[in-house]
């Protein structure tokens, strides 16, 4: 064994760890599949230990592995902490951010602002990073987040930006076949678009599931843009958070509002006094704030459950 551990081993161990498989360390590093197999590999003849089983679910720490992840983390924690007091430091209007946002909100919205914003600050480049799971922001994996969540990270700072009350939608074309819904009661005579199993954790897909059968659900899929486009298509009916998912669907009623998401700009309490994510976060909530598609609008089809009328949204502060 060498005298001394090169990190770059450590970080190629640490991502075989937290994601169980080659592919997904490889995509996390943003490397390919044969890097991170002859880095395990050459890493492993140096400590002269073998520190994965390599099963059919994937790659399981041994003995060894695990108690070497123990220290490795510890590592990893300290670099990032000292990375982060570094980077609280520069004042310059200038570098690189990286942004983790849902695809949704990245194409319809965000790439929408950034000219302008790189009017204002041509020294500034910001990375998009969209993806199914959470990028950690303890880890550098970003430094902005811009997400939906009732309950944000207590470990993060930022702001909430929106209220995203969830409504029940409707195409055209599905309105004009199958008629319009008098309410949440009346819902059990449509054909529905739901969530599959990824999504279900979502209060409103959970609640669709419980309460209506499984021979009512036309089609089902993992994201919104999907269940949008299968919804404007003429599929059926679904539910959707806040206006920015429904621009160009019918807005029946809203659903109850314990269902109501919030959007939120977050960073980590490290980052917040560096100049150009200040610059950044301030601009992204004033456009966001700013952005016409995103305030509250009158329902499209007014009645709601128990056949009152539906009230308009009140406009967030």
């Amino acid at each position: 064994m060498s005298e001394q551990l090169d990190w770059n081993d450590l970080r190629f161990f640490l991502a075989i760890a937290r994601a169980g498989t080659l592919a997904g360390a490889a995509q996390a590093l943003g490397v390919n599949h044969s890097t991170v197999f002859r880095r395990l590999n050459a890493f492993e003849e140096r400590l002269g230990v073998r520190l994965f089983e390599r099963l059919p679910e994937g790659y399981v720490p041994t003995t060894e592995g695990a108690e070497i992840r123990r220290h490795a983390e510890a590592v990893d924690d300290s670099v990032n902490a000292l990375a982060r007091t570094v980077a609280g430091r520069d004042y310059r209007l200038s570098g690189r951010i990286r942004l983790t946002t849902a695809a949704s909100l990245a194409s319809d919205y965000i790439a929408g602002y950034l000219l302008q914003f790189r009017h204002r600050h041509p020294d500034i480049t910001v990375e998009i990073a969209t993806g199914d799971h959470d990028f950690d922001l303890t880890r550098r994996e970003a430094d902005v987040a811009l997400r939906a969540t009732q309950s944000p990270p207590e470990f993060l700072v930022g702001r909430k930006l929106l209220e995203l009350p969830w409504y029940v939608c409707a195409g055209r074309e599905s309105l004009a076949r199958h008629g319009t819904p008098t309410g949440m009661d009346d819902l059990g005579r449509f054909p529905l678009i739901g969530a599959d199993d990824s999504l279900v954790r979502l209060p409103p897909f959970a609640w669709l599931r419980r309460n209506f059968p499984e021979r009512q659900f036309v089609a089902r899929a993992n994201d919104l843009g999907t269940m949008r486009a299968l919804t404007l298509a003429g599929m059926g009916l679904t539910v959707m958070p806040g206006d920015q998912y429904c621009t160009d669907l019918m807005h029946l009623f809203p659903l109850d509002p314990a269902f109501s998401g919030q959007l939120w700009l977050l960073t980590h309490p490290d980052l917040r006094h560096v100049a150009r994510i200040r610059a950044f976060m301030d601009f992204l909530a004033e456009s966001i704030r700013a952005d016409p598609r995103l305030l509250p609008r009158a329902i499209v089809a007014s009645v709601a459950p128990g056949g009152r009328p539906a009230q308009q949204v009140v406009e967030p502060e």
